[in-house]
């Protein structure tokens, strides 16, 4: 019986925009920022699903899946399969670490308006499985590349985020058939899209979201870096903090 990525999992979209409360007046909005990352900087295991009794001290084996997609270059970015044995109730996954990064290298380069990350932890039933092995695996499999060429066509249009969920799902369920014997779900699944639906990155620095289960929790965080703009907002509050000293001494010190 294949593993059930998609019941109970979690699937949110954030349009990456900010609100007017966001922006400083006189700083317009940018059209294309210069940088992107995207962290997956928690997975914390509350609950392994594994019974401790006598002797046994109800350690599991895990797998961390992480999937990225975007609209920008090649549409797969990322796949990382992570193995970690013998994890315990209330332990950390050691996984603070970049899974998807973009950077602006000439002014006209578009930034990406799509954003699709897919993160599992699901445990097996088995002795782990060399996942160097299993991401070569699953690449060269022609069921894996028919969704990758879907992904292709259905991520151009920035309406088709259910789509896009589909499909990761879909893979996800792929990879666990190359992971061997797994429970039937997940300790716990995500689906976060980043879009930009108006063409406007205005929340610049470091947004942080997790989900949470009674199982697991994760947590992503994306960083979002405009330099002409920083570069305005930066010299708008050097000119409040001189206005601030005028009025305060009559001078700038």
């Amino acid at each position: 019986m294949a593993i059930n990525f998609k019941d109970d999992a979690f699937v949110e979209h954030i349009e990456l925009q900010g609100g007017e409360l966001t922006k400083l007046k006189g700083i317009p909005t940018s059209k294309n920022v210069t940088g992107i990352e995207v962290r997956l900087s928690k997975a914390f295991i509350k609950d392994n699903k594994t019974i401790k009794f006598g002797p046994f001290p109800g350690f599991a084996q895990l797998y961390l899946i992480a999937i990225v997609v975007n609209d920008k270059g090649e549409v797969l970015q990322n796949l990382d399969i992570k193995g970690f044995p013998k994890v315990g109730d209330h332990e950390d996954l050691p996984v603070d670490k970049t899974i998807y990064y973009w950077k602006q290298n000439f002014p006209q380069e578009q930034s990406p308006s799509q954003i699709h990350v897919l993160t599992s932890i699901i445990k097996s039933k088995q002795k782990l499985r060399d996942t160097g092995k299993v991401m070569s695996d699953v690449k060269n499999d022609a069921e894996f590349s028919g969704m990758v060429s879907t992904l292709k066509q259905v991520i151009k249009n920035a309406n088709a985020v259910a789509q896009v969920s589909d499909v990761l799902f879909s893979a996800a369920a792929l990879i666990g058939k190359f992971l061997g014997k797994l429970d039937d779900k997940p300790l716990l699944t995500w689906v976060q899209s980043y879009t930009d639906i108006n063409g406007d990155f205005d929340n610049l620095g470091k947004i942080t979201t997790g989900k949470s289960n009674k199982n697991a929790t994760l947590d992503l965080a994306i960083i979002i870096r405009d330099t002409s703009r920083e570069v305005e907002m930066a010299n708008m509050q050097n000119m409040v903090i001189e206005e601030l000293e005028i009025d305060r001494n009559g001078e700038i010190n």
